[in-house]
C-alpha cells in the first residue's frame, strides 16, 4: 500500500510539467493523436492521450477508445483505463522496470496511428544533505556517472505522513549559490526558481559539491525534501523547449517556440525519468 501511494505522487509531480497545453508554430494539419507520458521505474505507466485541436482551442478532448500497444522490450504491458483526478488515463497493469527500450503505439478511428519509444535513465546519486536553522543554504553532494547525463533539480518543503515518511508538500523557489557552484554558470541567475534543467557536461563523471540558495530563510528543525530526476534525451529536450516556450510567451521580439516531440505522426511526449530524493533536516 505504500509503495502504491507513493507512485500515484511521483506521478502526479511529474505528470504536472506535461499537462500543459502548447503551441505550435506549424500550419495545423488536421487533428492529430496526443500522447504525453513520463515513464518511471518501480511505478505503473500513466498515460494520457487526447486529440489535438486547431489552434485557439482551449482543451484537447479524451480518446477513451483509442487502440493502445504497449511493450517493455518485448513483452507486451497491458493497460486498462482509469478516471484520476478528473482526468482519463490508460494505466499498465504492471510497473516499469530499467534496461528495456518502451516503445507504444495508439490508434483511433479517423487519426494517424502514432508511435513512440524511450528508455529509463540512470537514477541520480545524491548524499551529504545539510541545512542550518536561520540561513539560507542547502548543501549536497551528486556523483555524475561517465556519459551523457540530463537533470532535473526541484526543492519541496517535506512532511511526514502517517506512516512517518517524508513526502513533498510545496515547492520551495531556490537558486544555485553564485558563490559556490561554478560547474553550473550557464544556470546562474538573480531570480529564485522552482525547478532548474542542468546537463551534465561541465562535471561528467565527478562527485561535486551542489549548493542551493534558498528564497525564505530555514527554520530549524524544519524538513526539507531535495528531487533529482534524471532524464533520458527525449524528456529532456520536451521539458527544456517547453520550459523556453514558457519564458518567451508574449513575447514579440522572439520566433515562437516549438516544443519537442518524440511521437510519430501525432504530438506530445513518451519520455524516461528517474527520480531520487533526499531528505534535508534543518539543523
Amino acid at each position: 500500500m505504500k509503495a502504491i501511494k507513493w507512485h500515484i505522487i511521483i506521478f502526479s509531480l511529474l505528470f504536472a510539467a506535461c499537462e500543459k497545453t502548447v503551441e505550435l508554430d506549424i500550419p495545423y494539419e488536421g487533428d492529430k493523436l496526443v500522447l504525453n507520458s513520463f515513464v518511471q521505474p518501480d511505478s505503473v505507466i500513466y498515460l494520457r492521450i487526447t486529440r489535438s485541436q486547431p489552434p485557439g482551442g482551449s482543451e484537447f478532448p479524451e480518446v477513451p477508445g483509442a487502440v493502445i500497444a504497449l511493450k517493455a522490450g518485448t513483452e507486451t504491458l497491458p493497460t486498462q483505463w482509469s478516471i484520476i483526478g478528473g482526468k482519463g488515463y490508460f494505466v499498465s497493469v504492471r510497473p516499469a522496470k530499467p534496461g528495456v527500450e518502451y516503445n507504444i503505439s495508439v490508434s483511433a478511428p479517423g487519426l494517424d496511428t502514432i508511435t513512440a519509444k524511450d528508455t529509463l535513465p540512470r537514477r541520480p546519486l545524491l548524499s551529504g544533505p545539510f541545512a542550518q536553522g536561520g540561513g539560507n543554504r542547502i548543501k549536497f553532494v551528486m556523483q555524475d556517472m561517465p556519459g551523457v547525463d540530463y537533470y532535473r533539480f526541484r526543492l519541496y518543503q517535506g512532511i511526514k505522513n502517517a506512516n512517518g515518511e517524508v513526502i513533498p508538500s510545496e515547492r520551495r523557489l531556490y537558486r544555485f549559490d553564485p558563490s559556490y557552484n561554478n560547474n553550473f554558470t550557464d544556470m546562474l541567475t538573480e531570480n529564485y526558481l522552482e525547478s532548474t534543467l542542468v546537463p551534465d557536461d561541465r562535471f561528467d563523471g565527478r562527485a561535486i559539491t551542489i549548493v542551493m540558495q534558498t528564497k525564505d530563510v530555514n527554520v530549524k528543525d524544519n524538513i526539507l525534501l531535495l528531487e533529482v530526476t534524471g532524464l533520458t534525451r527525449s524528456s529532456w529536450l520536451y521539458l527544456k523547449t517547453l520550459e523556453l516556450q514558457t519564458f518567451n510567451q508574449g513575447n514579440l521580439l522572439v520566433d515562437p517556440s516549438k516544443v519537442y516531440s518524440n511521437v510519430v505522426k501525432g504530438y506530445g511526449i513518451l519520455g524516461g525519468v528517474n527520480t531520487a530524493r533526499l531528505t534535508v533536516e534543518v539543523k
